[in-house]
Parts: structure tokens; sequence; C-alpha cells
């Protein structure tokens, strides 16, 4: 193989891993390196590190966090095992496109800065394409740091309502769970790393598929309703073996009302959560191991998990053959009776069967974030944190578009 063929398969597997600073300086080495530094395998990465708002390359526009981030890894994957010389430009244009863009958001917050109020309008209609180079200048210390962030906030508020109603209006709600964790996460910290977080999840699931491996046996059920007890119980073992014995997840009763708490990026971070996040997190993993499961949203003062499995003949009542988890307890397993046990000596009085069965209802994911909203509010309002009012206008959107 020529030089030239080595540089050009060699530069741009080091240059995906760097940073777009690196990869413009490689291509000015020399006319030889040009080409295999503006490759689509380059710059796509660089592209997904820089802006985790608005357009990127080979994501539809209005795509949802996790959706986002999924279309333009496989963009980006399809792209390195083609290694076409046809479109590998069309990154790299991309990039410089973009950047123009951000240097006219610099501009203007510079004009605002001199009185320009008229600049306000133009950067708000930017919308989330605004976010990032904001996000940059709010941290940097200049004349422009305080209008940035006055200006992320209210873009960052008005991106998270419109989140939430796609995510309403879209058929297949069983995603929202995930990705209302990373709207949410997001939104409260803007530089919260989305395919960090999604990689995590997958690395998790990995490893409790690989101990079922060596458990037991385990099918998939996405071709039937549930899996029988036994199965069940195989896989709940190794999701709290991954989960909490190995990874190292914990509730976090020592700072219960720490906001960070409640949101995911930080609760992967930390390993630690309350009840709501632990279990966004343990059926995240559980559903990517294609174990059906669901937090229930509407049990009180403490969220637990619902996993179906198949009736057995004595059971009369539907709710009793479930099984149920208790992540803010290492994932500890109920039983229908303990279940009711666990609520007696909580709330310190006997509920009634009808009550039971309605704390247990299968309720769409929306109403756990609005659960998750109303204790951020809580904390917010206690603590005077300016975010209340975002949490104020993400939550008025979901209850109009849910009709609470």
């Amino acid at each position: 193989m020529s030089v030239s063929g080595v540089l050009d398969n060699l530069l741009p597997d080091i240059l995906e891993h760097l940073g777009d600073d690196d990869a413009l300086a490689a291509a000015t080495v020399s006319r030889a390196w040009r080409q295999p530094c503006r490759t689509e395998q380059v710059w796509i990465p660089c592209c997904r590190r820089r802006w985790r708002f608005g357009e990127l390359l080979g994501a539809p526009t209005a795509a949802a966090p996790g959706a986002r981030d999924q279309a333009s890894l496989e963009h980006w994957q399809r792209a390195t095992e083609q290694r076409s010389d046809t479109a590998c430009a069309e990154a790299f244009r991309f990039y410089l496109a973009r950047c123009k863009q951000d240097a006219e958001v610099r501009s203007w917050l510079t004009e605002l800065s001199e009185g320009r109020r008229d600049i306000v309008e133009k950067i708000l209609q930017r919308g989330a394409d605004a976010l990032d180079v904001l996000l940059r200048l709010e941290r940097t210390k200049s004349g422009v740091q305080k209008n940035a962030q006055m200006l992320r906030q209210m873009i960052s508020n008005d991106w998270a309502a419109k989140k939430w109603v796609q995510l309403l209006r879209q058929p297949q709600q069983a995603a929202m769970l995930e990705e209302g964790a990373l709207v949410l996460s997001q939104w409260a910290r803007p530089d919260a790393d989305v395919a960090g977080m999604r990689a995590s999840l997958e690395r998790l699931a990995a490893r409790a598929k690989q101990l079922v491996a060596s458990r037991g046996s385990w099918s998939s059920t996405l071709e039937r309703p549930s899996p029988t007890r036994t199965e069940a119980e195989v896989m709940i073992a190794a999701l709290n073996q991954t989960l909490f014995a190995e990874f190292g997840l914990v509730g976090n009763a020592g700072d219960y009302y720490n906001d960070e708490n409640s949101l995911l990026h930080a609760v992967l971070a930390t390993k630690k959560g309350i009840p709501i996040s632990l279990s966004v997190v343990w059926a995240a993993v559980a559903r990517r191991c294609d174990l059906p499961c669901h937090p229930l949203a509407g049990f009180p003062g403490h969220v637990l998990i619902r996993v179906p499995v198949q009736a057995n003949s004595d059971e009369t009542i539907a709710e009793a053959k479930d099984l149920y988890i208790d992540a803010f307890n290492s994932g500890k397993m109920l039983s229908w009776t303990d279940l009711r046990a666990f609520l007696a000596e909580r709330s310190h009085q006997e509920w009634p069967e009808e009550a039971m069965r309605s704390f247990v209802s299968i309720l769409p994911p929306v109403q756990l974030y609005m659960r998750m909203m109303r204790n951020l509010a809580g904390i917010y309002q206690q603590s005077r944190d300016a975010r209340l009012q975002g949490i104020a206008i993400q939550l008025k959107q979901m209850q109009e578009e849910a009709g609470d």
C-alpha cells in the first residue's frame, strides 16, 4: 500500500478520537493530509461532541435527545463502514456552517450588551441551535456572560417544554421513559452528555445479559406478553447484581432532597438517587434486556417497579401475580403480600384491595415525570432556585397536553 493509502486509513482512525482543533490543525500539515482529515469519520464525532442541541447531521431536527443521538451515531457508523470519498466533505461543511451560526450569535450578544434590545428576538428565534454557543459564552468571563445566561435559560425552558409535547404526541409512549430522563437532564445541565448516559445504560444491560447467560435460561419477551415468574426472577437477580452489587447504585438517604438525585446524568455519575430516579435507571436497563417493567407513578410516597409475569391458575387478582421491585432498597423483590405489608408499614394503616390495585396501575410515563417535576419544584422553591420557573413552564405545558 502507498504512503497516501496508509494516511487515508490511519489518520481518520486517530483523529475521530480527538477534538476539532486537532483535526483542523492536521489538515494544514500538507496537501496529502487534507483529504483524510476531512472525512465523515472525523467530523461527525466532532459535531456530535460540539453541539448537543439543535440541528445535527443525520438526525431529524425535532428528534428527542436519545433518538437524535442514535440517528447521528448510526449515520457515523455507516460513513465509517463505507469510507466513501463522494460525501467526505458533508460533515466538514456542516461543521463550518454551524460555526458560522455560532459566530453570529456571539456578534449579536456583543450588540445586545451595547443596548441593542431588538437583538433578543433574533437570538430567541434561533432556538435550540443557539444553546451550545450560549452555554460556552455563559461560562466565559466577558461582558456578554450575563445576557448569555439569561437567553440560554429562556431557550432551555422553551426547548424542554416543546420536547415534552413531542414525546406526549408520539405513538410509542414506552420510549418516553428514557427520553424523559434525558430531556430533564439536558434542561437542568445543558452540557449533560446524552451519548455518555446512553452508553452507560448499554454497558449495564450488556453485563446483566452476560450474568443471565451464566445463571439460567432467558428468552426475549418481545414476541410474548410477559415472562414466567422463574424467568423474571433470574433476570431481576442479574439486574440487581449489575446495578447495585457491581455498579454501586444506592439510595441517597443522607441527602434525600438534593435536586441531583432526580437527574439521570447525576445519578449515573454519583451512583446515588431516590426511589423515582433509581426506578428509571433500573427500568431503562431492564427494558434493554427485554424485561417488561413499569415504574409505578401512582404508588404513594415511594416509587416502585412492576414486573408483569405469567399468571398461575390459582391467582384470582391480576395484580397479585406480578413482582414488584424496590430500587431504593438494592432492588428488593416484593410479592403482592410483601407489597401490602410494605405500604401498611410506611403509611401506618391497612389499605383495601381496591386501593392497592389502583396504586399499582400502569400509568403513562408522563405521570412519572410530572411527579418528579413536582418534587423538583418543591426543592427549588425551598432553596429559591431560579430553575423553579423552568419547572413551572414544563409542568404547565405537560398538563395542558396531557389534559390534566
